[in-house]
């Protein structure tokens, strides 16, 4: 019995690194596998013009290349135009909430992306005092009520540079400064271990005393 106790953390952190692993490159594998994809039809597809042509093989492939990345470009417009109307929308919601459903960390990538494209059905960010004054760490606001009688407030404190690891705290809302920047520009910042947060937070400083109320 006690041989097999400490297997446990370790297989629990296993998963959970496999997971947020799969979480983190979904979205570039999707893309990988689309680009793939379109460029294998257009090799069969341009295949007989370009033995016509009798062109470079090198740039044969690289005009293949851009071919395929501009039809990908194209494809996540059309799907992005897609569903900012009221049909799309409406089922995309329902796929997507299916999606939030089965993937971990699914929300958060999904808000954050939003974040990018419109300061809408986003997370606020925020330097969130978590420990003295003095220091303050980035994160998100995930849930505030706004209510005079709650003086505490949900945030989600990412662990650098994986936007979907992290730890969430329950903290006063005296501790937490809003920012002016979008959660696009905060996820920035996080990926790239800091770089860009000085211009991104502006005149916004850790605080050097926290009041509390009783």
């Amino acid at each position: 019995m006690s041989d097999a106790t400490p297997e446990k953390p370790f297989i629990a952190r296993t998963r959970t690194r496999l997971i947020l692993g799969a979480v983190a490159l979904l979205p570039i594998l999707a893309i990988g596998y689309l680009l793939y994809t379109v460029y294998s039809v257009f090799q069969e597809v341009l295949a007989p013009l370009m033995s016509h042509l009798g062109a470079n093989p090198v740039l044969n492939l690289i005009l293949l290349l851009v071919l395929a990345i501009v039809a990908v470009v194209a494809i996540c417009y059309g799907f992005g135009l897609l569903i900012t109307t009221r049909i799309g929308a409406v089922s995309f919601a329902k796929v997507e909430n299916r999606i939030r459903d089965l993937v971990p960390g699914y929300e958060i990538i999904s808000g954050l992306m939003k974040g990018m494209a419109t300061e809408k059905d986003s997370y606020h960010p925020a330097l969130i005092t978590l420990g003295a004054p003095g220091t303050a760490v980035l994160g998100f606001v995930m849930e505030d009520t706004a209510h005079e009688d709650d003086r505490y407030v949900t945030v989600f404190v990412p662990t650098a540079p994986i936007l979907t690891a992290g730890a969430i705290h329950v903290v006063e809302r005296s501790r937490v400064q809003l920012l002016e920047g979008t959660a696009g520009d905060a996820a920035n910042c996080i990926t790239k271990w800091g770089l860009g947060l000085r211009k991104f937070r502006g005149s916004v400083e850790p605080l050097k005393s926290i009041g509390t109320t009783g």
